[in-house]
């Protein structure tokens, strides 16, 4: 990636600032809202039905390095004639373009899996 636009629209090139942004989008994306007393109670009541414990085998699964096939078989299941993003690209130009993309895709997982 070598230019971004933040949400004020300016453009940025410099390959830290573009990482900056990409970590500050997902952080905002993944960040919960305060919720009320009442909707906390509601979803502890809620949580304390669920199983907390993590199964060896489902542990092994969740902390195995990605594999090159993974994000394959996840653009394969994208809806056809959609996109993720209102200016992002659609599932067709995803497949269509995937053995150019994937290894750039790959690499990118790969150091954020190994960089955090």
């Amino acid at each position: 990636m070598t230019l971004l636009w933040d949400e004020e629209d300016r453009d940025i090139r410099d390959e830290d600032a573009i990482l900056e942004q990409v970590y500050k989008y997902y952080a905002d994306l993944y960040s919960q809202p305060p919720i009320s007393s009442a909707d906390k109670w509601e979803q502890d009541k809620t949580l304390n039905l669920i199983d907390h414990r993590v199964y060896e085998k489902d542990n092994l699964k969740l902390m195995a390095e990605p594999g090159i096939e993974e994000p394959s078989e996840e653009i394969k299941k994208l809806p056809l004639n959609k996109s993720l993003e209102e200016d992002s690209l659609s599932a067709e130009v995803l497949r269509e373009m995937w053995d150019e993309i994937s290894p750039c895709s790959h690499k990118f997982i790969w150091e954020v899996w190994h960089n955090k």
